[in-house]
């Protein structure tokens, strides 16, 4: 008997907090690490991270799959296909560039400017979305979904002229 469950939606939903919680501190480190490391040069450990952490959850996935065959049901199948493994290798790519976009971002206008100012990635996606995929649909939906991406933009835009050049 299942004592819980979770819709697709609901996992989606945790799964997008979490992504946003963990994804809004990747270049916190990059202040740790010292004056000596800049946006590019962190690059290739931030890459090693990404490495071992993929590994790790694919082991997981490979335990949850022969102990829990019920909690690995709700995760998405992994078929894979010449067609997929050059579509992952490419949004991979994508990805990694702009990562590293976003570490020299922070690196010359900081966390508070920088980072934010990255979260246009969210407008682009959403339109990804409404154009390419369909996943909003209706005229009154599509033009809130603007009208809350515009606000956003002026609130992105704002925070983009508050940098204050580092004094040494």
């Amino acid at each position: 008997k299942k004592y819980w469950q979770l819709s697709s939606r609901t996992l989606g939903i945790i799964a997008a907090v979490f992504q946003g919680v963990w994804g809004g501190s990747i270049t916190v480190p990059m202040e740790w690490a010292g004056d000596k490391t800049d946006g590019i040069g962190f690059a290739p450990s931030f890459g090693i991270g990404s490495l071992l952490i993929t590994l790790l959850l694919w082991i997981l996935r490979y335990i949850l799959s022969k102990c829990c065959r019920s909690s690995i049901m709700m995760m998405p199948t992994q078929r894979r296909s010449n067609t997929k493994i050059r579509a992952a290798c490419l949004s991979g790519l994508l990805w990694n560039i702009g990562n590293i976009a976003s570490m020299v971002s922070v690196e010359y206008l900081g966390e508070g400017v920088g980072y934010s100012v990255i979260q246009l990635a969210m407008m682009i996606s959403g339109i990804w979305g409404i154009c390419l995929y369909k996943e909003i649909q209706g005229c009154t939906i599509i033009c809130k979904w603007f009208l809350s991406a515009a606000f956003a933009i002026g609130g992105i835009l704002f925070l983009s002229y508050q940098h204050h050049a580092a004094t040494l």
